[in-house]
């Protein structure tokens, strides 16, 4: 997903790149909870709580289908840049994508 992201980034203009930062560092945000949330569950296995194998499998799976979505609003948001003064595209975002 990282090199997606770099990708995608690339295809910004100077001025929309923070856009692209700033999913990034949603993703950070997720990736810092999910290896807290590891620390901890091997934390409570040394004190001999068991995790519970279907809810870690939901949890990890929740936060990749996270980031999978905020790639994807990032992308629809950098097609409506691209077809920005374009009459005849049909935009992702009614509101638009400029103040």
């Amino acid at each position: 997903m990282e090199d997606q992201l770099k990708n995608l980034q690339d295809q910004l203009k100077t001025e929309h790149k923070d856009i692209a930062k700033y999913t990034q560092h949603v993703m950070d945000a997720i990736d810092k909870l999910a290896d807290e949330h590891r620390r901890i569950t091997a934390s409570n296995s040394l004190a001999g709580i068991s995790p519970n194998g279907k809810q870690e499998h939901v949890f990890y799976e929740s936060m990749n289908n996270i980031k999978s979505i905020l790639i994807l609003e990032l992308q629809k948001t950098i097609e409506d840049f691209k077809h920005l003064g374009d009459k005849h595209y049909v935009k992702n975002y009614p509101d638009g994508v400029i103040e």
